[in-house]
């Protein structure tokens, strides 16, 4: 079996959330440990699929958890938080996740924001990410957190952006 065919084995086993026999290929061949699918790193295929047992072996394991990849290329954490994965978000912000406000694809409040997840964004606001950052770029004029959320249709989330960004003024 080739590295990419073990590659996919891997993808399937731990999108099936069969833990313990991903683990054991990781021990037998850990130079899979460093294989990037198209998603990412396998904590990005992890925080996607929502398995937080997967995401501890693999930050235990020594992976970086903050590697920018798949798509868009972003940390692990921007993944889980767009598919609303708060026990994966706070797991990962606890053990050295960087709130990376550098660029809207690397900001996971802006990830959290895009999937409609308002107890994460209440997280990364209690945290201290930066909510007054704004981006300007090919899609995106003078854009913020709240403007995004408005764009999004997040009103919930946008009334409670604007009402702590009020707070701070």
């Amino acid at each position: 079996m080739d590295i990419k065919e073990k590659g996919i084995k891997v993808y399937n086993l731990i999108k099936d959330g069969n833990i313990e026999q991903a683990k054991e290929i990781f021990i037998t061949d850990k130079s899979l440990l460093d294989f990037v699918t198209p998603f990412g790193t396998w904590l990005h295929v992890a925080a996607r699929a929502g398995k937080l047992d997967m995401i501890k072996i693999l930050v235990k394991s020594g992976m970086d958890i903050n590697k920018n990849e798949g798509v868009p290329k972003s940390a692990p954490i921007a993944h889980a938080a767009s598919e609303g994965e708060i026990s994966i978000v706070e797991y990962l912000f606890e053990n050295g996740a960087i709130l990376d406000v550098s660029d809207p694809n690397t900001n996971p409040l802006f990830s959290a924001i895009y999937g409609g997840h308002l107890d994460i964004v209440k997280y990364f606001v209690k945290n201290d990410i930066d909510i007054t950052v704004k981006y300007s770029g090919d899609t995106m004029k003078d854009m913020g957190a709240y403007e995004f959320a408005i764009e999004r249709g997040q009103t919930e989330i946008a009334e409670y952006l604007k009402q702590k960004m009020d707070e701070k003024e």
